[in-house]
């Protein structure tokens, strides 16, 4: 099997982290929440074909190069059903006081949390972990590495002081659904360094950090 390649892109005012997940022999591509004027995102994957976008949740920060990006590839759109709204709403996706209020296309694909998506030899398993924003989804490939989004950031859960977050569902769904994981898989968050589950797994027991 050959390795996954993993790039972060960081992009706007919120310094949001946008991934593209390929091979070394670039036989597929995913790209992990487009943020705003995603050209580098475009130059990595040239003229191939993009296989999926996945969205973690479809705030502002998360999906304001979704249009550019779709318009370019025609990649399949992936989201929590909860959320497939938000991207046609700039009032729900929080862009409706910005310059350019966001409004996206209708996803192509609609997840309800524990589906397998298979992509070349990758197995991609998305987990509902809502409290951030109701729809929030985390996805493990192959179970090695895991695009947490703004759930499970390094060393600290994801801020809930936005409409619709929850605290005490985030604390659960991190509970539950993410310090259950294996110790050594990698975690790529929606915002700044990349971790480990077991370092996170500490920061749980001691440092308080939800």
């Amino acid at each position: 099997m050959s390795p996954v390649v993993i790039k972060k892109y960081v992009y706007g005012e919120l310094k949001t982290n946008s991934y593209v997940v390929t091979d070394h022999e670039k036989s597929f591509y995913i790209v992990i929440d487009p943020g705003e004027n995603p050209q580098n995102l475009i130059n990595e994957v040239g003229n191939k074909k993009v296989d999926y976008i996945l969205l973690t949740h479809c705030h502002y920060g998360h999906i304001a190069g979704l249009n550019l990006l779709r318009d370019y590839t025609g990649a399949s759109v992936i989201v929590h059903h909860t959320e497939a709204e938000w991207l046609l709403s700039p009032s729900l996706n929080l862009s409706s006081q910005k310059d350019n209020p966001i409004i996206c296309d209708w996803p192509d694909i609609l997840l309800n949390g524990d589906e397998l998506i298979k992509c070349s030899n990758l197995t991609i398993k998305a987990i509902h972990t809502p409290g951030h924003s109701p729809g929030s989804t985390c996805f493990l490939i192959n179970n090695t590495y895991l695009f947490s989004g703004d759930t499970l950031l390094a060393g600290r859960a994801g801020p809930t002081n936005t409409p619709y977050g929850n605290r005490m569902l985030l604390k659960r769904s991190i509970k539950d659904n993410l310090l259950t994981l294996d110790n050594n898989i990698r975690v790529f968050p929606g915002h700044g360094i990349d971790t480990t589950m077991e370092i996170e797994k500490k920061n749980y027991l001691h440092c308080s950090f939800l």
